[in-house]
């Protein structure tokens, strides 16, 4: 297992959070509304300045439906992979049958691309 430093878990965990933000469209205003903490707060956690509290913590594992593990296990890309399915799964939600079978087709389609 590769060692990790303090400021390199800050700067992970920033970084996904940003992304995660990002994806869903919200500004540092709003995520930080519904977090229940100030917009400096958050600019400092998304910069790698400060660590998150466990209350703010499982406020973003709700708000963006990620386990809480997936904002510490940095070995597999965990977290830009959990963000791109979080996002999938947030666009898929957003629509009825009609767009989960569209998108289904469509990864079929791309699947059969890639596996011959």
């Amino acid at each position: 297992m590769k060692r990790i430093e303090e400021a390199e878990l800050k700067q992970q965990i920033g970084k996904l959070i940003v992304a995660r933000r990002k994806a869903k469209k919200l500004s540092q205003e709003a995520l930080a509304e519904k977090l229940q903490i100030k917009v400096r707060t958050l600019s400092k956690i998304e910069n790698g300045h400060a660590f998150l509290s466990a209350s703010t913590l499982c406020k973003l594992c709700n708000e963006f439906k990620l386990s809480p593990k997936s904002f510490f296990d940095f070995e597999n890309s965990v977290n830009t992979d959990a963000g791109k399915i979080s996002d999938v799964i947030d666009k898929l939600s957003s629509g009825g049958k009609d767009k989960i079978d569209f998108y289904y087709e469509l990864i079929n389609l791309v699947d059969s691309k890639y596996n011959g």
